[in-house]
């Protein structure tokens, strides 16, 4: 194993190490800046001694750590979801400034790419989700996944990013019911004027298709003083959400969901007000200052706007066209645009499903959900057990894998477990770790986020109401 990676690392120094030299990446890690590198053997020498000691480190604070007992019975499907943020090289290669202080070595692309299918291969994920995965780059991370007998859909950011979001699934437990690829920019809509994208997928078990699973992924926009373009993104995508994972209703008429995950990177922290919606279903947004949506901030407020009411997404996430909607269908066209479509959509005309719009539906200044999404993570927020995701000028959680852990079967509040178990998580470095780790990508590292992953129990259908 040694002896392969002394290879591998000699020929990337040799041939692309002086490419990056010239490209700004001038700082080799606890090496003394020089205008001539040291000799092939010598950074070899330091490189592996670096790729052990972050290996040994990941060992420490990457582990499997159970969440409950499983208490599997007959006929529950145990699955493997992974989420990764892996660092589309193009965009690597347009912010330099952004790794000055990495290994030029660590940056290459055989490199990081070489770690990241280590990596995945380490947590043999029966659901992998992928952003940043470079247009040009599908096939080559598609060979190197072979083994997992995947399928693949895929979306690439609108606009003129090489980048995307991926769904990969184990085609011999899933079957593919339908997907979406959904884009956020919405023309002359000035809080979804970005080409962000996310990726809904609806699947049922091969073994049961009884059983059934909704799973989406998103790359939500990085601007960190535009809190607000964020959540009129998560407003869309639990409009979406709604949209696939709807399954009738109980008998007593509260709507039923599918199991649904969500997971991505979502650029935002566990206590900002697009979370907070996330994860309590509730957000009153009036009073939040403009784009930042904090509390006493400096600016004006934001007001009972945050969408217009022509995208017809209500103030409870979902689509008016299908408020009263008696089926599973979720081909109804919606007003959202899509470029890949060859013609806008068109509302349908049946009185049931009609998009006449209500005011007392849109613009109230509060946002609300039916889901009930709990994080696969602790975060661990002010404490010593504090977890890491990324480094954004200090090491902070942006990355979520979010599942419905409980289901609301009444109007009064009341809650059932869901059909999803969680049972483990691939744990994330704490904030002391992940400084000692000191940057990423890195020998060991691939990309710039440390991947999620979260062990699942998708149980029998329950009883109905």
């Amino acid at each position: 194993m040694k002896r392969l990676f002394v290879k591998r690392t000699a020929l990337i120094l040799k041939y692309s190490f002086p490419i990056w030299f010239g490209r700004s990446f001038k700082r080799m890690s606890s090496l003394t800046d020089r205008t001539t590198p040291a000799s092939i053997s010598e950074l070899t020498d330091q490189l592996i001694d670096r790729f052990a000691k972050q290996k040994l480190m990941s060992g420490s604070c990457r582990q499997w750590r159970k969440i409950a007992t499983s208490n599997r019975r007959p006929g529950d499907i145990p699955f493997t979801l992974m989420s990764y943020n892996i660092l589309a090289q193009d965009l690597l290669e347009m912010h330099p400034h952004l790794y000055n202080r990495h290994d030029a070595v660590a940056l290459v692309w055989a490199h990081r790419y070489d770690r990241l299918i280590t990596e995945i291969n380490i947590v043999k994920p029966d659901i992998l989700c992928l952003q940043e995965l470079q247009d040009d780059h599908k096939e080559q991370f598609s060979a190197g996944l072979t083994n997992f007998n995947y399928e693949v859909i895929y979306k690439k950011r609108t606009g003129f990013k090489t980048d995307g979001c991926a769904i990969y699934y184990r085609k011999d437990l899933f079957n593919l019911i339908e997907s979406e690829g959904v884009e956020f920019y919405q023309p002359d809509v000035t809080r979804l004027n970005r080409e962000n994208v996310a990726i809904v997928a609806k699947f049922e078990l091969k073994s049961n298709p009884s059983q059934r699973l909704v799973v989406a992924t998103t790359h939500l926009l990085y601007n960190p003083r535009r809190e607000d373009v964020r959540l009129a993104q998560i407003q869309v995508l639990l409009a979406e959400l709604d949209r696939f994972s709807y399954a009738g209703k109980y008998s007593n008429g509260m709507p039923k969901y599918i199991p649904t995950l969500v997971c991505g990177d979502f650029n935002l922290q566990p206590f900002t007000a697009p979370y907070m919606l996330m994860t309590t279903g509730f957000l009153h947004y009036e009073n939040l200052t403009g784009n930042t949506l904090e509390t006493g901030g400096y600016g004006p407020p934001v007001g009972k706007v945050l969408l217009p009411s022509k995208l017809g997404i209500t103030d409870d996430c979902r689509h008016e066209c299908l408020l009263n909607r008696e089926n599973e269908d979720s081909n109804i066209s919606t007003r959202l645009h899509h470029a890949e479509k060859d013609s806008p959509p068109t509302p349908p005309s049946s009185p049931e499903n009609s998009c006449t719009s209500k005011v007392e539906r849109f613009n109230q200044g509060t946002l609300k959900h039916r889901f009930q999404f709990s994080s696969a993570y602790r975060h661990g927020l002010g404490t010593n057990c504090q977890e890491a995701s990324t480094f954004q000028g200090a090491w902070i959680t942006v990355d979520y894998l979010f599942y419905t852990k409980f289901s609301k079967t009444d109007e009064k509040s009341a809650f059932t477990k869901s059909n999803l178990k969680l049972v483990a998580t691939y744990s994330l470095p704490t904030v002391r770790q992940a400084a000692e780790i000191y940057s990423i990508p890195n020998m060991y590292f691939g990309s710039d986020h440390f991947a999620l992953a979260g062990k699942f129990l998708l149980r029998t259908e329950t009883a109905k109401l």
